[in-house]
């Protein structure tokens, strides 16, 4: 089948777009259409609403994601022994909850042999016009180079970063953002407030076992409470929520529900405005 033929470029916008975005914040080119080819594979088995979901973020998660997504690819190589489990790419495990990384990505070789298809059949020509643009404007170095490519002392040119393949595993559950990273400010409209077992249950059913804890604060059992706090057990839920949003609202159980990220300087000062 000739790929050229069957790729409708009008119908991936949002993908050319996002492969545009990885190359401006540094990723190289090529590598950058091996992620889109593994999102897009991950939107063919149902996930249809992934990478608008990963656009919807500034570029610092979309770093993030993209670096999950090399991890996730160099354990899928047949000589990778590592396994794929939320602490190698945590954020990805929270946008694709509830169904966990481990089944879907269970059969090593049936995800390598599907992204692959992907990359060869539709990413190579889906991105051609843009991986050519970056190639000649010089804008498909990557930015991460590998332990002895390069002239830096490190094999670290560029700014580069070198990756350590001795570093410790990530665990979120020990190395955690302090609290007020982890945690948001919440108000409830007046006269319909939530307790904190609505609340737990909502945040956990939309992204995962991730609370920590909540505080309705509630001074006078006979007035309704208008505000509290949620304490995430990572920083990240916080940065899936919020972004670059100054509030966010969400809709619980027929209540609104605004969140803002908590203020330090307020912390002894009553509600946050």
């Amino acid at each position: 089948m000739d790929s050229s033929q069957s790729v409708d470029a009008a119908t991936h916008v949002t993908d050319r777009v996002l492969y545009r975005r990885l190359v401006e914040i540094g990723v190289d080119a090529e590598e950058s259409m091996r992620i889109m080819a593994f999102w897009m594979w991950v939107e063919a088995q149902g996930f249809i609403e992934l990478v608008p979901k990963i656009s919807a973020n500034n570029d610092q998660l979309l770093a993030m994601v993209a670096d999950e997504t090399k991890a996730i690819l160099a354990a899928l190589d047949p000589s990778s022994t590592t396994p794929i489990t939320q602490n190698l790419c945590p954020i990805t495990s929270l946008i694709l909850y509830p169904v966990s990384v481990e089944e879907i990505f269970g059969d090593k070789d049936l995800v390598s042999e599907g992204v692959s298809e992907v990359h060869n059949q539709v990413c190579g020509v889906l991105f051609k016009d843009v991986f050519e643009e970056g190639d000649k404007s010089g804008k498909t170095e990557g930015s991460v180079t590998e332990v002895g490519e390069g002239s830096g002392k490190d094999g670290n040119e560029g700014g580069g970063k070198t990756l350590n393949p001795f570093a410790k595993e990530w665990d979120p559950a020990v190395e955690r953002s302090p609290e007020e990273d982890r945690c948001l400010f919440l108000t409830f409209s007046n006269g319909y407030p939530l307790s904190d077992n609505q609340i737990v249950e909502f945040f956990n059913q939309k992204y995962g076992p991730c609370v920590e804890r909540v505080y309705v604060h509630k001074p006078d059992p006979n007035a309704p409470a208008l505000f509290g706090k949620i304490v995430f057990n990572t920083a990240l839920v916080t940065t899936m929520i919020m972004n670059t949003l100054h509030q966010a609202k969400f809709n619980v159980d027929g209540k609104p529900l605004w969140c803002k990220r908590f203020d330090l300087s307020k912390k002894h000062g009553g509600e946050q405005k």
